[in-house]
């Protein structure tokens, strides 16, 4: 996407309490560029806090191919 000199990006990160105790983390991101858009781009992915690290299973690096 092209951009202008006159573009500017700002993110904001909340996070937000979901009625059974658990967390989401809400990220809000908004692009304004007058030369090229309308309107400011926002985008507000949110992403679920697990309870516990069981679905993350990181594994070292290998160099080998």
């Amino acid at each position: 996407m092209p951009y202008s000199e006159r573009a500017t990006v700002s993110e904001h990160f909340d996070i937000a309490p979901l009625p059974d105790g658990g967390e989401l983390l809400l990220v809000t991101t908004i692009v304004d560029d007058p030369v090229y858009l309308n309107a400011p781009y926002v985008v507000s992915p949110h992403f679920k806090k697990e309870p516990d690290g069981s679905k993350w299973d990181p594994t070292p690096c290998s160099s080998r191919w």
